[in-house]
């Protein structure tokens, strides 16, 4: 009896913790979901419209097209990183949602290497484009559980929003209105949503 009202307890108190650490959750995610719609969104929009054009563009502008914004990216995070150590938002609801979100960063890398693999050894681009459909899964799956957790009905939308762009953009796999769809469902569900949680985040100094 008594190890089930320790139970009990605990997770009241974890429960608790979810609610009233939402708003340091929040803002510590936020920054990185923005940086990453930002920079890979903006960089799907560059090579759609590169496919569109049919512009040979030259080798040096291709490359930084698909490296750079990985390197911006990246160096954003890890000053994100170093500023969240060194802030005091450690609680039981902050790693909560840093935790899924991590999850889905590191599905993310995981994903990319074996599709990338794949594609190299099939020499299908048609491989790699599974890719992305996987990481709106993921994201979609992520954002259910942040709902979940915080009960917001915004968030529902958003998790809805990347289970839909997951199966358009199985349709539009062939198409080159799938670089287009991919870039707008970075900016409007990973982005947008990450400057709404900043700015619903605590003050940053």
């Amino acid at each position: 009896m008594n190890e089930d009202l320790d139970t009990a307890r605990d997770d009241l108190a974890f429960l608790r913790a979810l609610v009233s650490e939402g708003g340091q959750a929040q803002g510590a995610v936020g920054g990185g979901l923005l940086a990453g719609g930002l920079c890979y969104g903006l960089q799907c929009i560059a090579q759609w419209g590169l496919l569109v054009s049919g512009w040979q563009a030259p080798p040096l502008l291709g490359l930084a097209v698909g490296v750079l914004p990985t390197i911006i990216f990246l160096a954003i995070l890890a000053r994100l990183v170093i500023r969240d150590r060194k802030a005091s938002h450690n609680g039981i609801g902050t790693r909560a949602l840093n935790a899924a979100f991590g999850g889905a960063g590191l599905a993310a890398m995981t994903t990319a290497t074996i599709f990338a693999y794949l594609a190299i050894r099939q020499q299908s681009i048609t491989t790699w484009l599974f890719h992305p459909i996987m990481v709106c899964v993921v994201q979609g799956t992520v954002w259910y559980i942040a709902y979940a957790i915080r009960r917001r009905g915004w968030i529902g939308l958003v998790s809805a929003g990347w289970f839909a762009s997951a199966l358009l953009l199985t349709l539009l796999i062939e198409s080159h209105l799938f670089v287009l769809l991919l870039a707008f469902s970075l900016l409007l569900l990973m982005a947008f949503p990450g400057w709404l949680l900043m700015r619903n985040g605590p003050a940053r100094r």
